[in-house]
């Protein structure tokens, strides 16, 4: 299980968080592992929306294994619980 946080606020490193996931995704000793992206700082105003965080990465583009975009806001709590329970199903599922 792979689980990347995004910090869905800072637009300007958006890029540079887009090849850094897609590295580590191309590593071959993850192959087929589920990933989890939480798109973190939702009570940021300025912060894109989970929809608008995973098409900006390219998400929907991932076939080669199941993925999932997770709304949070880490500091608070809010949205953590339900990435984890996407978790717990995908390793029952294996």
């Amino acid at each position: 299980m792979e689980i990347y946080v995004v910090d869905s606020a800072d637009k300007k490193r958006l890029e540079e968080t887009g090849i850094e996931l897609y590295e580590l995704l191309s590593d071959d000793k993850l192959q087929d592992v589920p990933l989890l992206v939480y798109a973190n700082k939702q009570d940021l105003p300025d912060s894109l929306t989970a929809a608008d965080l995973a098409q900006t990465l390219g998400l929907p583009t991932i076939k080669d294994r199941a993925w999932q975009i997770q709304s949070c806001t880490a500091s608070q709590g809010i949205g953590v619980r339900e990435g984890m329970e996407w978790v717990c199903k995908s390793i029952k599922k294996k």
